[in-house]
């Protein structure tokens, strides 16, 4: 059987170093550390501030004056008006218009401002929103983290038990086989050597399925090397766990945990809500101006005099005949005007005020401003179930902690009782008063112990660390 224990425990140790590797030991803090840096929910959460601090951005600059400008060509076919002279003309010709016009608000009833104070409070809202995933992840870590401590030092005692009943039966075997025991006593330690080993191999199992889920939750890369420290984890002597106070938690957790601090912003946000819906019953000024120019392809202007001729035109009646007038008509050459002098000469603006003022938009701007009412009830009762699901929490961790200490020190008598049970049975045992059948259910009732007083251990370190977050507090085993 002591070939068995020999072959059976270098191979879990070697099937551990295998998956894992030589590597850094990551302490707690490292793991919290990494895991806010590289979690998806994290980032998701940090994408949400960036899109509300550019809705923020965005808000703010509402209060400058908008300018805008544009240009467009037209090439135009038959009998169309020129737009350089405002004549009709029959030709293909192109035109380009350029424009500029810009405009600022005077006044519309607080509108931007209101916007400005309200995407701010979301801004914050998003960030504390934050701030809570990364404690609820903070948390995840450390239980994951107490998890694979229980099952290292589950697997050290159950590694220790196992050699110790080994001891035992290779003891019995040498009474055996010098005639002092029968051959039948050594059967209830063969067989608990089995279950040992089975509880070994199980707690092994444990401490690897725990470093997994540990690496899922950091998501680390599968081919990273990762092992976590083993501290020597005690329980904290500075809590006093009879004037631990529900109330007293429940006070720090309302002024500190960031859920409660990002209802109340939104909370704000929707009464300012309130005062934007109101504005849509208020009138707005605003004042605005532009300016453009155009040009023509077949703009032309007038130039030198080429020479001319006499035109006849009927004048003046007299005796009731047709007296005609002559007149020199010159004829001309023309020149195309060019694109710069062109956009000069035709260049115009103006300016100009506008007031708008709501008189009846079907019922729109009512229900709008009955809406951010209803929006802020719901605000009022949403942060009313949080805080009531925050007292409820705690509560119920206050009472799980002052438990678990209970459990632990009825633990902790328990062990104490079976080991001396234990010893009083191996010297009872040893002196052939006490058979193999005994000496296991001792074996059993110790193990057991040290299982429960583990288990027990840790339950209550995890609810002290719930008490801590609820608190405030960093988490961490020192």
């Amino acid at each position: 059987m002591m070939k068995r224990l020999i072959i059976l425990v270098p191979f879990l140790s070697f099937l551990v170093v295998f998956t894992y590797g030589q590597t850094e030991k990551w302490s707690l803090e490292k793991c919290v550390e990494y895991a806010l840096e590289n979690s998806l929910t994290i980032e998701s959460g940090k994408l949400a501030i960036k899109d509300a601090d550019l809705v923020s951005n965005s808000a703010w600059q509402e209060r400058l004056p908008s300018i805008n400008g544009s240009s467009g060509y037209n090439l135009s076919f038959g009998r169309r008006i020129d737009p350089s002279t405002n004549d009709f003309i029959n030709q293909r010709f192109g035109n380009q218009t350029i424009s500029v016009s810009g405009g600022v608000v005077l006044f519309n009833g607080g509108r931007v401002n209101n916007q400005i104070k309200q995407s701010k409070l979301q801004s914050e809202a998003a960030r504390m929103d934050l701030e809570q995933m990364e404690n609820d992840i903070s948390l995840e870590v450390a239980q994951t983290y107490l998890n694979i401590l229980f099952s290292k030092e589950n697997a050290a005692n159950a590694r220790n038990s196992l050699a110790l009943t080994q001891n035992q039966l290779d003891q019995i075997e040498r009474l055996i086989a010098a005639g002092s025991r029968p051959r039948n006593a050594a059967l209830e330690l063969v067989a608990q050597v089995a279950a040992g080993e089975q509880a070994l191999i199980m707690a092994e199992n444990d401490a690897i399925i725990g470093l997994l889920t540990l690496r899922q939750l950091l998501q680390l890369d599968p081919t990273t090397d990762f092992e976590i420290e083993t501290p020597e984890v005690v329980l904290p002597s500075d809590y006093d766990m009879a004037s631990l106070n529900s109330e007293d938690v429940y006070a720090s957790a309302e002024s500190n945990q960031p859920s409660i601090k990002a209802g109340d912003l939104r909370a704000r946000s929707a009464e300012i809500g309130v005062a934007l819906a109101k504005t849509n019953h208020y009138p707005s000024l605003s004042i605005g101006g532009s300016l453009g120019s155009n040009f023509s392809s077949v703009a032309a202007r007038q130039g030198e005099i080429t020479g001319g001729m006499v035109v006849d035109q009927p004048g003046v009646f007299i005796n009731g005949e047709p007296v005609m007038f002559g007149f020199f008509q010159p004829t001309f050459t023309t020149d195309k005007i060019s694109y710069g002098d062109q956009l000069n000469e035709n260049f115009g603006y103006g300016v100009g005020v506008q007031l708008d003022v709501p008189i009846f938009n079907q019922g729109r701007n009512k229900v709008a401003r009955q809406q951010a009412e209803l929006n802020v009830r719901r605000v009022q009762v949403d942060n009313l179930n949080i805080k009531n699901n925050l007292r409820s929490t705690i509560e119920r961790s206050v009472a799980d902690a002052k438990a678990a200490k209970l459990q632990y020190d009825a633990a902790l008598r328990t062990l104490e009782a079976s080991r001396a049970s234990y010893g009083d049975t191996q010297k009872r045992y040893d002196l052939g008063v006490s058979n193999s059948f005994e000496l296991t259910t001792a074996i059993n009732n110790r193990d057991q112990a040290e299982v429960d007083l583990l288990i027990a251990k840790y339950d209550f370190i995890f609810k002290l660390k719930v008490i801590d977050f609820y608190q405030g507090k960093a988490i961490s085993l020192n």
